[in-house]
């Protein structure tokens, strides 16, 4: 064995089992949790993982960075959220439509009137982008670093596919609603979701900016995005990369404490009106097996995330998960809200089913 590759291990193992100090009593389903996240740790799926849910879970386990000085994953460590993040997103949408300043099945271009679609009579709703249903695909032409050329871009997408007649995850998707947040708040994505969302919810260590002067962060493989070599606090998302601003594509930082009281928030349904729950928990597109409430995957013959049918969740649990390695669910018939943080080290087709079955077993223990 490499001296490297002895030194990843044994610092895995010391994250797991020391450092990291799971903070779970080692006995039972909770005892179980422990094993399996600190299984998925040493075998160096992750390089460390933050979990919480409503059950009373909170540990963590593993390293925070990757290499030499190695440092363990802490209760407040920031991690980013790739497009766990677009739950934000969809979220201030959805406050500003139960304060009745944002019709969400009023064409999209309404907001947003440079776009090329307001020439033609646009059908594409607001509803219709936070489902992923407008016939947007995933392309990316606004890839580039060159700001006015990223906005060109953006503003004449065209879809590929007829309105409502198929789902398909598209970023750009994201990047209008967050425009739209700007345009209808008149403040930047930062500020609003300071004064919206996470100041209401006391969710002090998230923002959608890069955190490269704190000492608290998770670090990322390189190889998670295709660009020139980033420093540990900037975003992983390519696009949030080169963006002048942030964006609606998610890509914000925040800690596990933090996502808790976004996600507990959402079971209880305490500090927003009652129209913006409703919104978050109910179908807003259901064709071909796939089903989405407004911002969120919902359990479906189809589901996006192909292992979230794996799961015991309900037909009425929400999810998202992000490129990083998150993932975030919220099951009112459980009464139950978690969160799995953490820096993945393989693909995220390897970890796909590791973090939601950890979203399970907190689920149903």
């Amino acid at each position: 064995m490499k001296r490297r590759e002895f030194l990843n291990m044994a610092c895995y193992m010391a994250g797991v089992y020391a450092l990291g100090g799971c903070s779970l009593p080692c006995g039972g389903d909770r005892g179980m949790l422990c094993k399996i996240a600190s299984e998925y740790v040493a075998r160096g799926l992750y390089s460390g993982l933050a979990c919480a849910s409503t059950r009373g879970d909170m540990f963590v386990c593993g390293m925070r960075t990757l290499d030499e000085p190695y440092l363990p994953v802490v209760r407040d460590t920031l991690f980013d959220l790739a497009s766990v993040g677009k739950t934000q997103t969809a979220a201030l949408c959805a406050i500003l439509y139960a304060e009745g300043r944002l019709d969400i099945d009023a064409p999209f271009t309404e907001y947003i009137p440079e776009h090329v679609l307001a020439k033609g009579g646009c059908r594409i709703t607001v509803r219709d982008l936070a489902t992923h249903s407008g016939g947007f695909d995933n392309s990316k032409p606004y890839m580039t670093p060159d700001t006015e050329k990223m906005f060109t871009e953006i503003f004449r997408k065209c879809p590929v596919w007829p309105r409502g007649k198929r789902f398909c995850y598209a970023c750009s998707n994201f990047i209008y609603l967050g425009l739209i947040i700007e345009r209808v708040t008149g403040l930047s994505l930062e500020s609003a979701a300071r004064k919206m969302l996470w100041g209401p919810l006391g969710m002090n260590r998230t923002t959608w900016n890069t955190v490269i002067d704190d000492s608290n962060v998770a670090e990322y493989p390189q190889s998670t995005y295709s660009g020139p070599k980033r420093k540990i606090g900037e975003h992983n998302d390519l696009c949030a990369h080169l963006a002048p601003r942030p964006m609606g594509n998610g890509a914000n930082f925040s800690t596990a404490p933090d996502m808790m009281l976004f996600a507990t928030d959402l079971l209880r349904r305490e500090r927003f009106p009652k129209a913006y729950y409703e919104l978050m928990f109910t179908p807003s597109f259901d064709n071909d097996g796939h089903r989405r409430s407004f911002g969120w995957d919902m359990t479906a013959s189809k589901s996006t995330f192909s292992v979230w049918t794996q799961t015991r969740f309900s037909s009425s649990a929400i999810c998202h998960t992000g490129w990083t390695g998150g993932a975030i669910a919220v099951d009112p018939a459980n009464n139950f809200a978690g969160v799995v943080l953490g820096n993945r080290r393989e693909s995220k087709e390897k970890t796909m089913g590791p973090r939601m079955h950890l979203l399970d077993v907190m689920a149903h223990s």
